[in-house]
């Protein structure tokens, strides 16, 4: 009887100690991190649904491409072009020249992310987060770039009369970002307005995606002619071309091209005086000759 009993008790003691070990392997003792990734339906590695697969990003910003992989274990995290299957990061390390292509892991949400720098319009496309799992097991993220529209307002040549107040307006729209600045430039030189009293620059946000930056150009003289261009923050730049008319100038070169389409008139006035008389003179002989041709003429 006592031997059975002991070995009734010691039979007893190992399944206590091997429910304990069960407990200790499945749930963690203690409650312990490394033990809870395990927890659940997943075995080995697996994507976390929650992470964004569409991803939008302004021309010129950075955009962040999420891959949130759980219980990763020693697996490696692979990012893939899906335009070109050409392969970005393995892990931390980028294989691809352009070194705008970063990964990087967050370790308290078991992210990993892919960082483009300063996107182009050429980024937009499908990219493939992989798990070197065998076999292989995909997330895919969709970049989308967009690119915001510039233009300076009115035509591309502008006439202006010296002396006149010249405002010069650059309309930035469809940005999901203001622009941190935006820079004019005359002739490739930066324009400054230290003397306020003879340029002066403002920037407006009218809208959640329009912003609308000024150049205005107190009494402009003939020096002031030449290419205006404004360059937003990280983004393309537009241009006009100003003319600054001094002493006398027909209302239609205010217009731009207007003068153009003003008749023979209007043009032959727009042309610079020795021209003009130049002009009447051919027309002078040409009268004589026209006049001695009649008188020479048999009747």
């Amino acid at each position: 009887m006592c031997a059975c009993g002991w070995r009734l008790h010691a039979f007893t003691a190992a399944l206590v100690l091997a429910a304990h070990l069960i407990k200790v392997l499945s749930c963690g003792e203690a409650g312990g991190p490394r033990a809870r990734r395990y927890v659940g339906l997943y075995t080995g590695p697996y994507f976390d649904s929650s992470a964004p697969n569409n991803i939008t990003a302004q021309l010129g910003t950075h955009a962040y491409l999420p891959c949130k992989v759980r219980q990763l274990s020693n697996k490696s995290v692979s990012w893939i072009r899906r335009r070109d299957a050409h392969i970005l990061t393995v892990d931390r390390f980028t294989f691809i020249a352009d070194e705008r292509f970063q990964a990087f892991l967050v370790e308290a949400t078991d992210t990993w992310t892919l960082q483009v720098k300063y996107v182009q319009a050429r980024d937009a496309g499908v990219y493939e987060c992989q798990v070197g799992t065998e076999p292989k097991m995909s997330h895919f993220v969709q970049l989308n770039v967009v690119v915001p529209k510039i233009e300076i307002v009115g035509e591309s040549d502008l006439y202006v009369k010296a002396g006149s107040t010249v405002s010069l307006k650059c309309v930035i729209t469809q940005a999901l970002e203001e622009p941190a600045y935006i820079f004019w430039y005359h002739n490739d030189e930066r324009v400054l307005n230290y003397d306020r009293s003879l340029v002066e620059i403002r920037m407006e946000r009218l809208a959640p995606d329009t912003t609308v930056g000024n150049l205005i150009i107190y009494n402009p003289r003939r020096e002031d002619s030449g290419n205006y261009s404004c360059s937003p923050s990280n983004l393309d730049s537009a241009s006009v071309v100003l003319h600054v008319l001094s002493g006398e100038q027909p209302a239609a070169m205010q217009h731009g091209n207007s003068a153009s389409r003003a008749g023979p008139a209007l043009l032959l006035c727009a042309l610079p005086a020795a021209l003009r008389r130049a002009a009447s003179v051919i027309t002078l002989v040409v009268l004589i000759m026209l006049q001695c041709h009649d008188e020479d003429a048999p009747h």
